[in-house]
């Protein structure tokens, strides 16, 4: 005979689970790490890219990002001090960081887009000269 209440604490072990991966999910954005105003400095060390984004632009996410090779990626929202201090005006924003000092800026479009195409390599080309300069 089955016994209920074993199959009910499975049941509920496993919702729990999935809460927690969701939760997990949600915390890294396509292998960004998600930053806030308090750890904004403490993740600027080395060469870092920072997606400055929005909810409301979701669809124009720069996926890409997880592609980038010799640089962290992080994302802060939109609404932060911190995006407030780099006076972040187009959604997305990405902001090329060396040690911490603004290196370049790319900006989306009218249509709140970055050039899935273009911009990659452009934010790549401008990593690779950081880490050539290293040398």
């Amino acid at each position: 005979m089955v016994d209920k209440n074993k199959i009910k604490k499975k049941v509920f072990l496993m919702y729990v689970g999935f809460i927690i991966l969701l939760i997990l999910v949600s915390i890294t954005c396509n292998g960004q790490a998600l930053i806030t105003d308090k750890t904004f400095n403490k993740s600027q060390s080395g060469i870092t890219v920072v997606e400055f984004w929005s909810d409301w632009n979701k669809e124009n996410e720069c996926f890409w990002l997880e592609e980038i090779s010799n640089a962290k990626t992080y994302r802060i929202d939109l609404e932060s001090e911190t995006a407030e201090n780099y006076e972040i005006k187009v959604l997305p924003t990405l902001i090329v960081f060396n040690n911490g000092e603004e290196v370049e800026r790319f900006e989306g479009n009218i249509s709140f887009q970055l050039c899935p195409r273009r911009t990659p390599k452009k934010v790549q080309k401008v990593i690779d000269g950081l880490m050539i300069n290293k040398f």
